[in-house]
Formats: structure tokens, sequence, C-alpha cells
């Protein structure tokens, strides 16, 4: 699964946009006004330029975490906030080589009332398939180009204690036939972009 676009609130749009800069490789970041919350992203980034991508990030932000292992999905990890107070990830996986240092937005949280009714939906309505989790506290749907990261609304986001928001979010998918989904238990909008 590839993410074209992503829209997360924030209550101070530009400041933000300023900060990201208008894409992460592939997908189109943005910024639309809204509450101040604690919205979950994760950007592919070249596994052979891992450490140039953390050290970058390291020049402007401090880090959560700088090297996290996934041996089970075969990546590693360095986690920081961004100065609206979400969680950014940066992740080198195996499955999703590149050149560039930042490929792609690969990670999308998806905080819902009921995970297993939203992992349903994903799997039936996108095709996507699932990649890891229990359909109850934590699932991931997709691959390694484009994973949901699909947790109960109130859990705290890993390796930190900030509540994922109900907040919509807005999401923008490569697929075969454009249409507008509404993600079951929250007010999350994908857009399924045909071409």
């Amino acid at each position: 699964m590839r993410f074209r676009e992503l829209v997360l609130p924030a209550t101070d749009p530009d400041a933000l946009a300023d900060f990201h800069g208008p894409s992460y490789g592939t997908t189109r970041l943005r910024f639309d006004q809204g509450p101040q919350v604690c919205s979950h992203f994760a950007v592919n980034v070249a596994p052979q330029r891992f450490e140039e991508a953390v050290a970058q990030v390291r020049e402007r932000m401090p880090l959560l975490h700088d090297d996290v292992p996934f041996p089970a999905w075969g990546a590693r990890s360095a986690y920081y906030y961004d100065p609206g107070g979400n969680i950014v990830e940066l992740i080198a996986r195996e499955g999703a080589p590149g050149e560039e240092l930042l490929l792609e937005v690969s990670e999308v949280g998806l905080p819902v009332v009921d995970v297993g009714a939203a992992v349903d939906f994903l799997e039936s309505e996108l095709g996507a398939p699932h990649f890891d989790g229990d359909r109850r506290r934590f699932s991931a749907v997709g691959d390694d180009r484009g994973l949901f990261i699909v947790v109960p609304v109130g859990r705290d986001w890993l390796f930190t204690d900030r509540p994922a928001s109900g907040a919509p979010v807005r999401v923008t998918v490569e697929g075969t036939s454009a249409r507008e989904l509404r993600v079951p238990g929250s007010d999350h909008v994908i857009e399924v972009a045909s071409g």
C-alpha cells in the first residue's frame, strides 16, 4: 500500500508545515487547523542511510529513542516529537529499500473505538493484509510501504505517555477505483485515488 497524502490536525498548521516541509519522499504531508493532539506517523528511510537520517533529526529535535530494533518486522526505528507534539518515527525496513534518504510516509496511526471492526473494514475495502497485532489492542494493516497502525482511542502511543486521540486524520492511498471511505468507529477518512 502506498500513501499519497497525509493530513493531520494541528493548532498551528503553518509552523508544522515549515518544520516538516511539503513531503516525505513520495508522500505529501499537510496540516489542517484542529486540536492539539498526539498523532503518529512513520517515515521510511533508506536502510543504508538510517544513521544519517537520525543524525539530521538530532540536530533539530531531541530523540526519544535513537535505535530501536524490530527484528520481527526486519526494521529499526528512531522516535521524536515534532513541535506540534506528534510522535514521528524514522524506520529503516529491510523490505523497503531505496536510495533516497526519506522514501515515503509508511505508517499512519488510526485510533478507533473498535480495533477489530476497523481492521476488518481495511482488509475488505482496501484489500490490505493484516501485517501484525492482536486485532484488539493493536494491529498493523498493510505492508512495508504503507501500514495503518490501528489502536484504541486513549491507548498510549508506543514509548510515550501520550494517548492516541480520536481527532480525525485524512489519508489518500493508491488504489484501482477512486472512492472515499470512512473508517468505522472514527472520523478518519481514507480517499482512494486511482491512476
